[in-house]
């Protein structure tokens, strides 16, 4: 029987699992890497912060973000104050597209959690459970 610590454990290996299999085309993914870095742009983070989020090296960011650049989900720029640092705004384009997966999670999840009531006691769980890894150190 799983307790917590599993289920923990468990959900941060199909995180990571998640970001590598970002490449294979037989696997369907919501929550990419490329969503996943949307999300932290969406956020307000630079280049580091995002590198420390995803545990990835730079040079990977910068194979990333260009390919989302070329997709014309966001726009990069040098920053004024530091020329060896970039940021990064979403396009209109990139808003659309993670509002769209956002749906998509949303609607996933109502098809176990039906009650809206429940819905949003599910929402509270997943933020007090947030909470408490960010605490304790994952």
């Amino acid at each position: 029987m799983y307790d917590i610590a599993d289920k923990i454990i468990d959900l941060r290996l199909n995180t990571r699992r998640v970001c590598m299999c970002e490449g294979e085309k037989n696997k369907k993914s919501t929550i990419t890497l490329k969503t996943k870095v949307l999300f932290l742009i969406e956020q307000g983070n630079g280049t580091k912060d995002i590198i420390l989020s995803l545990g990835i090296a730079k040079t990977n960011l910068a194979l990333l973000t260009s390919s989302l650049s070329n997709e014309g989900l966001i726009v990069k720029k040098q920053k004024v104050d530091d020329r060896r640092e970039k940021s990064y705004t979403l396009t209109e384009k990139g808003k659309q597209h993670l509002a769209s997966i956002r749906e998509r999670i949303n609607l996933a999840f109502k098809t176990v959690i039906t009650n809206d009531d429940e819905f949003e006691q599910a929402v509270e769980k997943i933020d007090e459970v947030l909470n408490l890894m960010s605490f304790i150190g994952y």
